[in-house]
């Protein structure tokens, strides 16, 4: 494959959007930015966190902005870290996994950590690139 210069710096522009669109999902839910949040999916959005319990897969803003509702009500305090993304970017779609580690508050007062892995897909749309799905996924088993 030939990669000429500009699609090069294409991909480079691209590939730190899609970064920075990581970064602000870490802050908009490590400081329960709910409105923030749901701007970063895309309007048919697939949001899966069952591999930290939850019963079904989210789909559209409606259900993604009630699960992360339930999630920001169920939290005292979150610091949300992400870290070794790994992004590849085709044209207008991307896929990119991500590492996680959550420190959180329960309103009890008590503290967890959990590390995960994000599974992505972005799709760049006239507002920038957004989730089209993401899934998350424990990295370690429960101790």
């Amino acid at each position: 494959m030939t990669t000429t210069q500009g699609s090069l710096q294409s991909t480079d522009l691209d590939t730190e959007q899609i970064r920075r669109l990581t970064h602000a999902y870490s802050w908009a839910i490590g400081n329960f930015l709910l409105d923030e949040l749901l701007g970063l999916f895309a309007e048919d959005a697939v949001f899966d966190m069952r591999g930290f319990g939850a019963p079904a897969e989210s789909v559209g803003h409606e259900e993604v902005r009630a699960t992360f509702a339930a999630l920001i009500d169920s939290l005292s305090g979150c610091v949300h870290l992400t870290m070794n993304h790994l992004i590849d970017v085709d044209g207008d779609t991307a896929t990119g996994t991500v590492y996680c580690h959550a420190f959180v508050v329960n309103p009890d007062g008590s503290r967890a950590d959990n590390l995960a892995l994000y599974e992505d897909s972005y799709v760049r749309t006239g507002d920038g690139w957004k989730f089209s799905q993401r899934s998350v996924k424990p990295l370690l088993p429960a101790a």
